[in-house]
């Protein structure tokens, strides 16, 4: 799954993956049916269509949510958005504002 990503996406920079979830677990990640029939994620579903983008196969545990996380080399968390459903991100400009 991982090195699908890196390659069809062309990512040079390192990658790391955490196949327990057990940085999911600690940041407190939501996860589960929920996440998937909440009537927000098929609001962000059909914004999603509208735009062009198609979701493929799906790889991986597909109930668990995501989230932006920003960290510094220190340890300091800069930014931090849990996904609390499908399609829910956070702000773009937010995240690369919070990059060190």
């Amino acid at each position: 799954m991982a090195r699908d990503f890196k390659e069809t996406d062309k990512v040079e920079a390192p990658l790391y993956t955490d196949p327990g979830r057990r940085t999911y677990a600690a940041i407190g990640a939501a996860r589960g049916a929920m996440t998937l029939v909440d009537p927000r994620a098929a609001m962000a579903a059909a914004r999603a269509l509208a735009a062009g983008h198609r979701q493929t196969a799906t790889a991986g545990t597909g109930d668990q949510q995501g989230g932006e996380l920003v960290v510094t080399a220190a340890g300091e968390v800069r930014y931090l958005h849990l996904a609390r459903f499908a399609g829910d991100h956070g702000d773009v400009s937010e995240v690369v504002a919070a990059i060190p």
